[in-house]
């Protein structure tokens, strides 16, 4: 049995699924094995604690059975009390098996009836939960024919269903495990890579449009794969994350980008902030805030030319936590940056409740502009309301004349993207900043920009 068929089948499990199956094999029926787990369980126990998390999961649990109890389920069930079971797997997962199914389509409305069922909110201790559960069925026989085989089968599906979005239901096929052991490969050689250093950081600098001057720079990872050649970050920073070698990865970017800041400054450019993303699993680390201290110290960068950049993801992980980090980190002097603000469920307010230094504009409003009406009206509401809170406000993702024209002439003149300045190396960033520096770059900037 493999480590993950220990993991899954408890003993109760077990005991359920071997008889199911070998009542489906008499009765020529389907089962199905459904893994179900609550999504962001983490971030809900960091905030509610343990006995309060330990009783959302008690009444997540009593709805999935009562789910199994409705007559629309007792369609696909002879009785309810004999067709199914639900086992608690993990601390937010369970397993659940289904008897008596006589075409696939059966467990599939059952599954979306768990997951409706566990999706209503849940008001625990005077706060209310709006949970959400992803789950992965293997039917027998197809997917597999024994106990083991289907409990990994439905594994497997239930990480496609949290990979593409969560809150999803996904029944395993044969290609889920090929895409497993290729996440695992690609684990393994980044691991390598982080050791051998193939990864190296490329710089896109942010543009003030009424100066055509240099005002900020954004790092950005690349990693320079052996055989597949030079990988951009959605590539593998997933597979970083779920490893969690994001840590390592995240070090040396900041590191590498520190060092170079101050290199340009020594080399007689101006200073500018640098920023550097910030993963939610870097923030949750114990030692985050003195991780940074330690990098400002051994690269000798004054903590003001430092932008650490995060997504609404680092707030959603621990609002509690990330708040204490981000207020020792402004104490430091650390500028702390927004991303793809407008794309997420509570940016106004984290806006309230957080003391950002800038805030950056999506670039999937910045496509639209200025012909999409209601982006351009959205847009400049982002942009007054950046302006009253006293933020700087960087448009991404600016690629055209138009865009910077409508932009500028509304409020934002900090802008980034292809239209001015691709991500390049250090060197090529360098000749390109000197180039900005000269009589008349203003008018450069703007003509080269695609109309």
């Amino acid at each position: 049995m493999t480590p993950l068929a220990q993991r899954i089948l408890t003993p109760l499990f077990r005991e359920q699924l071997d008889l199911m199956l070998r009542l489906a094999r008499r009765n020529g029926t389907l089962t199905a094995v459904v893994m179900a787990d609550t999504d962001d369980f983490r971030r809900i126990k960091n905030s509610l604690g343990h006995r309060q998390s330990d009783a959302f999961i008690k009444t997540v649990a009593l709805r999935l059975a009562a789910a199994l109890r409705d007559s629309d389920v007792l369609i696909v069930h002879a009785t309810a009390d004999s067709k199914s079971s639900v086992a608690r797997v993990t601390g937010s997962e369970f397993a659940i098996v289904l008897g008596g199914l006589n075409e696939p389509h059966g467990a599939l409305r059952v599954a979306q009836r768990l997951r409706e069922a566990a999706g209503a909110p849940v008001t625990i201790g005077g706060s209310e939960i709006f949970p959400s559960m992803s789950l992965g069925v293997a039917l027998f026989p197809g997917d597999g024919e024994t106990s083991e085989l289907l409990s990994e089968h439905a594994e497997l599906a239930l990480g496609q269903a949290k990979d593409g979005g969560k809150n999803q239901v996904r029944f395993y096929d044969s290609s889920m495990e090929r895409r497993a052991s290729d996440r695992l490969s690609l684990e393994s050689s980044l691991r390598h890579a982080i050791e051998e250093r193939e990864l190296f950081p490329v710089y896109q600098p942010r543009i003030d449009a009424r100066t055509g001057l240099v005002c900020g720079i954004e790092a950005l990872v690349r990693w320079r794969h052996p055989e597949r050649g030079v990988l951009a970050p959605a590539e593998f920073l997933e597979v970083a994350e779920r490893s969690r070698l994001i840590v390592p990865l995240g070090e040396y970017m900041l590191e590498a980008a520190c060092r170079q800041n101050l290199a340009w400054q020594q080399a007689g450019l101006p200073g500018v902030p640098m920023s550097v993303n910030i993963s939610a699993t870097q923030v949750a680390q114990p030692d985050f805030v003195h991780t940074i201290a330690r990098v400002l110290e051994q690269t000798g960068l004054r903590p003001e030319w430092l932008e650490l950049e995060i997504t609404e993801s680092v707030m959603m992980q621990d609002a509690a936590v990330a708040s204490r980090v981000f207020l020792d980190l402004k104490k430091m002097g650390v500028r702390i940056s927004i991303d793809d603000f407008g794309t997420g469920f509570a940016s106004l307010s984290y806006l309230r409740d957080f003391d950002f230094d800038v805030l950056k504009i999506d670039r999937s409003f910045v496509s639209g502009l200025p012909r999409e009406t209601r982006t351009a009206a959205l847009t400049c509401a982002i942009i007054e309301l950046s302006r009253r809170l006293g933020l700087d406000v960087v448009a991404e993702g600016v690629e055209n004349a138009a865009q910077a024209t409508f932009l500028d002439n509304n409020g934002c003149h900090l802008m980034q993207g292809f239209g001015y300045c691709k991500p390049i190396v250090a060197d090529e960033l360098s000749l390109f900043w000197a180039e900005c520096m000269t009589p008349h770059s203003q008018q450069r900037l703007a003509a080269a920009l695609p109309a």
